[in-house]
């Protein structure tokens, strides 16, 4: 079930492939890296809070006690894994969509304002790997009105 609740995370995250950014964002209207994580948790089942409690400049620890919840920390990458950033000024959140030589390399992410979400090249190193807690996941899935809900339900149902 591991392997295929992460391949079905990932095409969840695809399926907001091109919606806009937008700060706090939690539907396909709009939405933020946090949100990202949360929305593709919330279509495979895991019941992630739509709530959105932080300013743009994210504190690290609340970061961390929030993925605490619902991940669990990795040294290693696969994808479905969630890796946090810090950056000069702010935290970022992406989902791994692609692994080489141990290492990910490509992410799906909301990167910030003017901008899409995409699945793009890794353009810095990673702060920390998270794992997704499958466990939490309920066995009925709450699609979203994205694309990729069928074939996200297909892969749980294997």
């Amino acid at each position: 079930m591991t392997e295929l609740a992460a391949e079905a995370f990932v095409a969840a995250a695809r399926g907001f492939l091109g919606a806009p950014w937008m700060h706090q964002g939690r539907t396909e209207r709009g939405m933020d890296c946090v949100g990202l994580v949360v929305l593709s948790m919330r279509a495979v089942g895991i019941d992630a809070p739509l709530t959105a409690d932080y300013g743009r400049m994210q504190d690290y620890r609340q970061a961390r006690r929030y993925l605490e919840q619902y991940c669990d920390r990795v040294g290693y990458p696969l994808p479905g894994d969630v890796v946090l950033f810090k950056t000069s000024q702010s935290l970022h959140m992406a989902i791994v969509s692609d692994v080489s030589d141990n290492r990910p390399t490509r992410v799906i992410q909301a990167l910030g304002p003017k901008s899409n979400v995409v699945d793009t090249g890794l353009q810095f190193p990673p702060l920390m790997l998270w794992r997704p807690k499958w466990h939490l996941s309920r066995p009925q899935l709450d699609c979203l009105p994205v694309a990729g809900c069928l074939e996200i339900s297909h892969l749980l149902q294997l």
